[in-house]
């Protein structure tokens, strides 16, 4: 039917050709000068002139006029809205334009007139007034107006509204319910996620908005953002709709099992459309564990990347609370493993037969004790040069000092030298690492770890002769582990050394000791030394100067070794601030911001060389006893064996291994000195492997303990449920949920809060101990202040040099060590292949091997 036309006289000027209904999808809204809109404009500027009693006589007769026609406005506005059928419209000649208006079809009238109604500006207005009728306070009657149908058409407006956005969402929220993979976790970027969420549910969003925050707190407010309130609470309704539109319930379900919430919890979160459910949380941590492990295999066996290893032991309390006979609570033990593969290119395995090659002449050279002594004489200048950094570096964190506001704060002299060998930074050199499914049993004995190293053998797919032979003969594979672990691992190589060949000899693997322990160990060794008494003004008056409680008694549990970390630099700050105001010569280190950077760097090495070093220590040893000064001695002791802690763990944070190679001696000598043989070992080893076979392993080979110590207790199993058997299914899975935590927190928390708690000001308790050593004039040489036995430090370092002792020392070691191994390469004989599950099937190793190895010798 063709479009119905209206006559010009009818609008008073409206433009034919600009005439359009809202019908046929006009999506321009007419001119209020010319169209439809023309009458209504015009109409209204002129009432606009006219007295309200007026337009009431007027409504009153258009009133009549509508009764007259059998209409009144409901009926009317009900036609009007397109409740008309227009099959009855004529069809009109275009041309017979002087009769247009006669033959007019009425429809198109109505039309028109519905368009100047629809387009009209004062619409909300007049559907407002329906809604809730003006009405002056405390006068006339209130009328409820339409509220109540156009409340419910509002809603139902709404719904339909909201129904349309959450559809649209459906994409992005989709997600299998299977295979997940770490990938696709840490491909999720929640800041993206909120910013496609707002612009394809607009309705939605601004609607949970104004629910979420008032106006005032939206303009009030400039850190609080409701964006992730508002995105969850999306996400929640998008998975109530569909239990497939879980994409975000994923991710937050592994989250919250990384951050240890417990089953009901889960189950709550679950039904709060939170999070999945406590069985899919399980069944996924167990499908990702098994995928990294088939990732593990992928990188040792197809890429063939270098690979390094280390397994700790895992003591867990299982609790029961309703008890049996077979079913009580109970302490176990169990062992973890990792392994980390290397996928950098300058990163390259050892190779074996030079490996081999190396430690064979090395054994028949052993280090002697003039070794160490040299190596400490080489590596004294730049150690020297760090420790005078170190003190610079001091008075650069005090607030005294302001270094940010110092005038030369750009100078050479604030930046150091640069690192002796630091290893290589960046996400292309990180680590890959594995966890390989823990299992129930002890790493304590011999026994043990043979078990548990068949068992990691077994779980990389290393048991077939072919693939032994492959990686017995080309690589070596370092093995991090505490200080027994390592000592129990050499104990196996050496009952093994007369074995059939590489693999059963254990020549693959290359025993290392973790640093994190050893520095566990140093800090112990510290604390012996100078705890003294509190009349000596050694550790023990620190520590209750600064209230540290629990650190006379060492320990490698909880944590001890973060609290007496910074117990023990604060201790050095107090120290070297007070020699900072001695021998600067001023009261306050503000009076040192008129000092130049020449005059800074002059004031350091003073300090280093007079008191912190131990030229200073020996030369106060050979002044006569009358003249001697126990106290100031204590402190000159003090501040060097504070500053090689702090050098040493400052190598260990920047990864600047050739820094942790130059303080071995002195880690030698306080181990020897103080009495800490098992150390003294590994320490001696090392060094045989760095000077006798340093072309055997590379930098790399020291990974720090502090990675497994987190595997264990980070991510640790507790409750009814735990199981050996529920740990070793998802163990593999514990470096996913350590990245997705971290993942989910960069997101979300990213302007909260960091991966660690606030530190508390410390300022105030080195000042305080600061102001005890001032007082005592700890750091000023008064001849004959003698101090009692208990109250003098011994000099570990000075007891752990000596020649004699330190010479008998080495030869015990010597002797107890592997001279010589088997070079035979038979592997025709299969050994016996056990898993660590069937233990009654384990017969290789231990003495019997080597007593049956012995035999074939």
């Amino acid at each position: 039917m063709p479009r119905a036309r209206v006559p010009r006289q009818y609008f008073e000027g409206a433009d034919l050709e600009d005439e359009d209904d809202s019908d046929s999808g006009d999506k321009s809204e007419p001119s209020p000068a010319r169209g439809p809109l023309g009458r209504t404009t015009r109409c209204a500027s002129r009432l606009e002139t006219t007295s309200h009693r007026r337009i009431a006589a007027k409504l009153r007769s258009t009133i009549d006029f509508m009764a007259l026609q059998g209409l009144d406005v409901a009926t009317l506005l009900y036609y009007l809205t397109w409740n008309l059928d227009d099959e009855e419209d004529e069809q009109l000649d275009p041309d017979d334009r002087d009769n247009l208006f006669t033959h007019t079809s009425n429809l198109g009238v109505i039309k028109y007139a519905r368009t100047a109604l629809t387009h009209y500006d004062k619409l909300p207005q007049i559907l407002e007034n329906l809604r809730c009728p003006p009405r002056e306070h405390g006068r006339g009657i209130r009328s409820q107006g339409a509220r109540g149908a156009m409340d419910a058409w509002s809603l139902d407006n709404v719904k339909m509204l909201v129904s349309k956005d959450l559809h649209a969402l459906s994409a992005m929220m989709t997600c299998p319910t299977s295979n997940l993979t770490e990938e696709h976790l840490l491909s999720i970027n929640l800041v993206d996620s909120v910013r496609e969420a707002r612009a394809l549910a607009p309705t939605l969003w601004d609607l949970l908005l104004s629910a979420t925050c008032t106006p005032r707190q939206l303009k009030k407010n400039t850190y609080k953002d409701p964006s992730e309130v508002i995105f969850i609470i999306m996400c929640q309704l998008s998975f109530s709709r569909s239990s497939k539109r879980c994409k975000y319930q994923q991710l937050m379900s592994i989250y919250f099992k990384s951050c240890g919430v417990s089953g009901k919890a889960a189950d709550t979160l679950y039904l709060w459309k939170i999070c999945m459910s406590q069985s899919w949380i399980y069944g996924t941590l167990e499908q990702i564990g098994d995928r990294n492990h088939q990732d593990m295999l992928h990188d040792i066996h197809v890429l063939s990347l270098p690979i390094s290893g280390g397994h700790d032991n895992l003591n867990l309390g299982f609790k029961t609370y309703e008890q049996r006979s077979d079913n009580k609570s109970h302490f176990d033990s169990g062992c973890a493993a990792t392994i980390y593969t290397f996928a950098h290119p300058t990163c390259v395995a050892p190779d074996a037969k030079a490996f081999q090659q190396q430690w064979h002449e090395g054994a028949k050279n052993p280090i002697t004790s003039l070794d160490i002594l040299d190596a400490e004489i080489r590596g004294a200048e730049r150690l020297y040069q760090e420790n005078k950094r170190i003190v610079l570096k001091i008075l650069m964190m005090s607030t005294e000092f302001a270094f940010a506001t110092y005038t030369q704060r750009t100078h050479s002299v604030f930046v150091g030298p640069p690192p002796v060998l630091q290893l290589p930074i960046g996400r292309e050199h990180a680590t890959r690492q594995y966890m390989l499914k823990t299992v129930h049993k002890e790493e304590a004995s011999l026994d043990g770890n043979d078990k548990c190293m068949k068992e990691w053998f077994l779980q990389m797919r290393l048991d077939d002769t072919e693939t032994r032979k492959s990686l017995a003969l080309n690589k070596v594979i370092p093995w991090i582990g505490d200080q027994l672990t390592v000592c129990r691992l050499r104990t196996l190589k050496k009952l093994r050394s007369w074995d059939l060949n590489w693999w059963d000899r254990m020549e693959v693997i290359l025993e290392l000791f973790g640093w994190f322990h050893a520095q566990i160990y140093q800090e112990h060794s510290i604390i012996k030394q100078h705890y003294t008494t509190t009349k000596g003004m050694g550790l023990k008056h620190a520590f209750d100067e600064l209230e540290r409680k629990g650190l006379g008694s060492p320990s490698v549990q909880g944590n001890y070794h973060q609290t007496a970390r910074e117990a023990l630099k604060h201790v050095t700050m107090a120290h070297v601030q007070d020699l900072w105001q001695l021998v600067g010569d001023v009261q306050d280190l503000t009076e040192l911001r008129a000092k130049t950077p020449e005059d800074l760097d002059a004031i350091a090495a003073k300090i280093v060389t007079d008191y912190a070093s131990t030229n200073a220590l020996t030369k106060l040893d050979t002044l006569p006893r009358e003249e001697q000064d126990d106290l100031f001695k204590n402190a000159v002791m003090y501040c060097r064996d504070g500053l090689d802690y702090w050098n040493f763990d400052d190598a260990m944070l920047s990864g600047d291994v050739g820094r942790m190679e130059l303080l071995l001696p002195r880690l030698l000598y306080r181990y020897h000195g103080g009495g800490n043989c098992k150390y003294t070992i590994e320490i001696l080893e090392l060094f045989q492997s760095i000077l006798r076979e340093k072309d055997a392993f590379l930098a790399y080979d020291m990974v720090q303990e502090h990675n497994i110590r987190d595997i264990k207790y980070t991510f640790m199993v507790l409750g009814p449920f735990a199981t050996w058997e529920y740990i070793h299914k998802i163990s593999g899975s514990i470096p996913t949920q350590r990245k997705v935590k971290d993942h989910v927190e960069a997101n979300f928390n990213h302007f909260r809060r960091g991966k660690s708690h606030t530190t508390p000001e410390a300022e105030k308790d080195i000042k305080n101990l600061q102001a005890a050593y001032k007082n005592a004039k700890v750091h000023v040489h008064l001849p004959g202040r003698h101090l009692q036995v208990a109250d003098r430090a011994k000099d570990f370092i000075a007891l752990g040099s000596d020649q004699p002792k330190l010479d008998a020392t080495i030869k015990r070691w010597v002797e107890n060590r592997t001279s010589s191994r088997a070079t035979t390469e038979d592997w025709e004989v299969e050994p016996p292949v056990c898993s660590i599950t069937d233990p009654e099937n384990h017969t290789h190793g231990g003495t019997q091997g080597l007593n049956s190895s012995a035999g074939q010798q």
